[in-house]
């Protein structure tokens, strides 16, 4: 049965939200529906290949290590929240929390997993990890290299 995606966009700001079931399957969807975003609100390429690379990362990480949100009775999964401020993407996953808090490790060369947190922090200008009312928000800010640092 194909998973269902809720595209929403708050009515106060210009932040879109998806609401994904907790499946890897949902990756893809993600991956789709932010890049098909990001080309359309003229975020530079390069941008949103590191975007999509960290929400890649932070979804599949949601969805394998933590449990799903309750959205309602019925369905549950993960919170995709993204936002443009002038060609930085501002990203959040949220999930239900798991057994350990996310946090960043150095998987060993042999090591098949534990890479994820390691790759948006290479990515992002800033990344941070919040926890709250038994949610665990990782927010991720990915902008244009050149600016990277600099302010």
């Amino acid at each position: 049965m194909p998973h269902t995606v809720t595209a929403k966009r708050p009515p106060t700001d210009d932040a879109r939200i998806l609401e994904l079931p907790s499946k890897v399957s949902s990756v893809p969807e993600a991956r789709h529906t932010v890049s098909d975003d990001l080309r359309n609100s003229g975020v530079p390429q390069a941008v949103v290949d590191n975007v999509l690379m960290v929400v890649t990362e932070l979804v599949t990480n949601a969805v394998r290590h933590a449990e799903p949100l309750r959205f309602s009775d019925t369905r549950r999964g993960v919170r995709l929240r993204w936002i443009v401020i002038d060609h930085h993407v501002l990203i959040d996953v949220t999930d239900g929390g798991g057994p350990d808090q996310p946090r960043l490790r150095r998987a060993a060369t042999a090591d098949p997993e534990g890479r994820g947190l390691a790759i948006v922090d290479a990515l992002a200008r800033d990344w941070s990890v919040r926890s709250t009312n038994g949610e665990v928000t990782v927010q991720a800010v990915v902008g244009p290299w050149e600016r990277r640092g600099a302010e």
